[in-house]
């Protein structure tokens, strides 16, 4: 479970997804638990100690198609050798 903070509040979820303008906290069966939207000054939102923003799927969809397109060029053009 990850705890984030914000105005001394504390919003807790299994999942808590950071994009370039929100903060999304989901349940174990990806549910949105709470969301903040169109964020512009993140300074407020902390997490416990130790804890980090996890991914979104398509942060984790892209970094996917970037590590294939770099394995294609390699092949291409040499670089796996």
């Amino acid at each position: 479970m990850k705890i984030l903070t914000f105005n001394e509040e504390q919003f807790k979820a299994e999942k808590i997804v950071k994009t370039d303008k929100d903060i999304i906290g989901k349940d174990a069966i990806e549910n949105e638990v709470f969301a903040f939207r169109g964020i512009s000054d993140f300074t407020g939102f902390t997490l416990e100690e130790g804890q980090s923003f996890d991914e979104s799927e398509e942060q984790i969809n892209q970094n996917k198609l970037d590590l294939m397109q770099k394995a294609i060029d390699d092949l291409i053009f040499g670089g796996a050798l």
